[in-house]
């Protein structure tokens, strides 16, 4: 079953946002505690413009960078909503199998699916006025904050809180699911979840970009070009990355013309190469990455997807190896060493001048992006799927989703083939499962995914991740 405590969030959000969508979800209960006005998030470029990079709780707020260090206004209340969220559903089917010789097999399944929340919820928000105020008061530290040196040096942008949709009331949430089957294969199975989400917890949360200079101040209109620190043209080659839009493909075509792997931007590729952010763009873009990964001898792949499966159950050395190859791909710096099995993986992309291969570094580096978009659950269970060797059955699926549920900015249900889904299609099954922490709404009888716009990102990346750890395993069984 998806998140108890997710579906709620998205429930919520429908009701309030009125299709503005300028509300930003909470991932999972345990944030829902730590993102309040003024508190500062980071955000890494993304490694593709098919999924939305994500943001990063900094434990700070803007009293923490600004002068004199004293609190900020409080935020005023712009809504109170009382939002019933009930779901009770029932399917039934059944099936009857006969051959020559063989008798016949009756079966009928029935699967029910219910759910209750009632929140009581309001809006806080920090207004234009409190914040000309604040900027006009208020200066930067000197010397600058230790972490925003940092981030400036990552190249990383920073954004404030602006808006929260915070809970009033203490909320349990229920979500109950049950399955039972009749005939040879009898059987009952139920599942039932309970989440209670405290009064004050936040679900979701609006941000302005923060823009750092000589001043400061906020972006009110998204701008993906503007970025929150001022950089020097020296320097802007190692930040820019594309203005937040890595496309691979062309970066592998253009490394020949260009001095840094990652300064390819878009307004350096000719229009004629300019590549189609749907189905066929996302394939010409990931292909270009399993080409390079499945060139590499046998020996390198078998041991470089073994390194993978390790780092995939290790969230922190997963980070550092995408931070290590980010910081010598965008500046051309040194790579950065580190321990077994991150460190491994590096000896197979790096030169003797501890430079990146480019090619083959940018690749990794792309899926590694991929993979962080995934959720801890999906990392799990690719890591057991490198060692049964399933990746291709999951591919052709997920494939096969994507391709049909085109254009992805519209609601729609896609039927899935029996000759894709092998022998189990149930909530149990893993394909089941990294489907639906994507946030896709799946079905058994009849086979059918319901498509959600907001699952384009961990759909594309799922894909990604997929085609890139098949190409480095292929022929390895």
């Amino acid at each position: 079953m998806t998140s108890a405590f997710q579906r709620a969030v998205k429930s919520v959000i429908q009701e309030v946002d009125h299709g503005i969508e300028d509300l930003i979800p909470v991932d999972c209960l345990q944030n829902s505690i730590s993102f309040k006005p003024y508190s500062l998030l980071s955000r890494k470029l993304s490694s593709s413009c098919f999924w939305k990079p994500s943001y990063t709780f900094l434990n700070m707020s803007i009293k923490d960078i600004l002068e004199p260090i004293s609190p900020e206004p409080e935020p005023e209340c712009i809504g109170h909503f009382q939002v019933s969220d009930v779901i009770d559903g029932n399917i039934q089917g059944s099936v009857v199998m006969s051959g020559r010789g063989e008798g016949r097999i009756a079966g009928a399944a029935a699967v029910s699916d219910s759910s209750s929340a009632s929140m009581s919820v309001c809006i806080l928000s920090v207004n234009l006025q409190t914040w000309s105020l604040i900027q006009r008061e208020r200066h930067l530290q000197q010397p600058e904050n230790t972490i925003l040196q940092q981030l400036r040096s990552r190249g990383d942008d920073v954004f404030v809180i602006t808006k929260v949709l915070q809970t009033k009331k203490e909320l349990q949430i229920t979500q109950a699911h049950s399955q039972e089957s009749q005939g040879e294969g009898k059987g009952h199975q139920s599942q039932n979840k309970m989440v209670t989400i405290p009064a004050g917890s936040v679900l979701a949360f609006q941000v302005y970009k923060l823009l750092i200079g000589s001043s400061w101040g906020i972006l009110l209109l998204p701008d993906e070009k503007e970025r929150t620190f001022e950089s020097s043209s020296d320097h802007r080659r190692g930040v820019d990355l594309g203005h937040h839009c890595f496309n691979l493909l062309a970066a592998l075509q253009l490394t020949g013309e260009q001095h840094k792997f990652m300064s390819v931007s878009p307004d350096e590729i000719p229009e004629e190469e300019e590549f189609r952010k749907d189905f066929q763009g996302l394939c010409a873009e990931v292909k270009a990455g399993s080409l390079e990964l499945g060139n590499l001898e046998i020996e390198v792949r078998e041991q470089l997807l073994e390194d993978i499966g390790r780092i995939l159950q290790d969230q922190p050395r997963l980070d550092a190896l995408e931070a290590s190859l980010r910081q010598g791909l965008c500046s051309g710096e040194q790579v950065e060493l580190l321990d077994s099995p991150a460190g491994c993986i590096l000896e197979y992309l790096v030169l003797c001048s501890a430079e990146p291969a480019l090619e083959l570094a940018g690749s990794i580096f792309f899926l590694l992006g991929a993979l962080n978009v995934l959720s801890e659950t999906q990392q799990q269970l690719l890591a057991k799927a490198l060692e049964k060797t399933v990746l291709s059955k999951q591919l052709e699926l997920v494939e096969h989703i994507l391709e049909q549920s085109t254009p992805w900015q519209e609601q729609r249900s896609v039927s899935l083939p029996s000759r894709l889904l092998g022998d189990s299609w149930d909530e149990e099954a893993p394909i089941w499962v990294l489907l639906e922490e994507c946030g896709l709404r799946l079905q058994v009888e009849p086979p059918l995914v319901h498509w959600e716009p907001t699952s384009q990102g961990p759909t594309c990346a799922l894909y990604a991740s997929l085609v890139l750890l098949s190409s480095i395993g292929h022929d390895l069984d």
